[in-house]
């Protein structure tokens, strides 16, 4: 800006680097702009995450057992046919 104002025209910048110049300006203010955007949206899907914690209540823990006291007195599937399941494919 102050090379504009100086005494001597000679000193002055051209139109092709004020254009130069204000273009840098532009891209810069589009990159900051960006960036706050992208920083704002960070911390509102943190402070989203922080607001969905879910709370496990200490006797709701489940975990794995085996089936067989319910599964002793199903009848065994055998149809006399296992003998199907031992044949060979050829290749």
């Amino acid at each position: 800006m102050k090379e504009c104002w100086n005494i001597n025209p000679e000193n002055r910048p051209n139109i092709a680097e004020l254009t130069k110049s204000l273009w840098s300006i532009t891209i810069k203010n589009s990159e900051i702009e960006r960036a706050e955007n992208y920083r704002n949206l960070e911390l509102s899907s943190e402070s989203l995450k922080e607001d969905r914690q879910i709370t496990t209540h200490p006797q709701a823990i489940y975990t794995s057992r085996l089936l067989n006291p319910f599964t002793e007195n199903l009848p065994k599937y055998n149809d006399g046919h296992s003998e199907c399941l031992d044949c060979e494919i050829p290749k």
